[in-house]
């Protein structure tokens, strides 16, 4: 299957106004309009990008061992990837997960695109991925993904739906770009793994001393119509792995 050109998948107005820098991003936000929670961690994670990947790495591996690249390798594998399909990965961050794809796919033949609020996040994945993988990458909002209906064969999102400013309407977007019959994942920390984890950081605390969420809120946010809902933890709890299915017929 050959990729789609990305604008080709853009709806109104984004297809007019979206500009491609010199950095090879896509840009399709208005920084000045992000607010609240969504503000607070695009600012966090814009700081946070040239550290992530040693971060996770190497603190990490010290932490939870062979625990992060295990719960990245079995979310991938919820996934129902082929060779040629299309995929959108929504808070794409720097990538980590593209690392963890089923061995039988050839990354080569996929239509891979990337969007983050963070455009810190984005230029340290075009940095990490621009030799190994064809991967289109967009600065945009989750709440307002500028793709035209039934864009994609395959949506998934690791980490950051927590705290979105409105998390039914990401839900709704992520749906609303997915082909008809198609598998959607979601998956983000635990509530208790937030407390253990980033309340606790010196480098994330402040951002996260004031929040709670609740799993149940983010599970009621999935749209009316969703099939095959599934909810499962992971990791000894210390993530959520949520999966559903878009009707056959739009």
């Amino acid at each position: 299957m050959a990729s789609t050109p990305l604008h080709d998948k853009l709806k109104a107005p984004f297809r007019d106004d979206a500009r491609t820098d010199s950095d090879g991003i896509l840009r399709c936000l208005d920084r000045t309009a992000v607010t609240g929670d969504n503000q607070r961690y695009m600012s966090m994670y814009d700081w946070m990008a040239r550290w992530y990947d040693f971060g996770e790495r190497w603190i990490g591996k010290l932490k939870y061992g062979n625990g992060i690249p295990n719960m990245r390798r079995q979310l991938m594998q919820e996934l129902p990837w082929r060779n040629g399909c299309s995929a959108l990965y929504v808070s794409i961050g720097t990538g980590a997960d593209l690392r963890y794809l089923p061995a039988s796919i050839d990354a080569a033949t996929l239509d891979l695109v990337g969007l983050d609020i963070s455009l810190g996040m984005l230029r340290r994945c075009r940095r990490v991925w621009r030799r190994k993988l064809d991967l289109s990458l967009v600065h945009a909002s989750a709440e307002d993904l500028p793709f035209a209906d039934h864009s994609f064969d395959i949506v998934f999102h690791v980490g950051g739906i927590n705290f979105f400013n409105d998390k039914k309407r990401a839900l709704q977007e992520m749906a609303r770009v997915t082909r008809p019959g198609t598998k959607i994942m979601i998956a983000d920390e635990t509530a208790d793994f937030v407390d253990e984890q980033y309340k606790k950081s010196l480098f994330t605390r402040s951002y996260f001393d004031d929040t709670q969420f609740d799993l149940k809120e983010i599970i009621a946010a999935i749209p009316a119509g969703m099939q095959d809902v599934n909810t499962q933890l992971i990791w000894n709890n210390r993530f959520y792995c949520i999966t559903f299915r878009t009707p056959d017929v739009c």
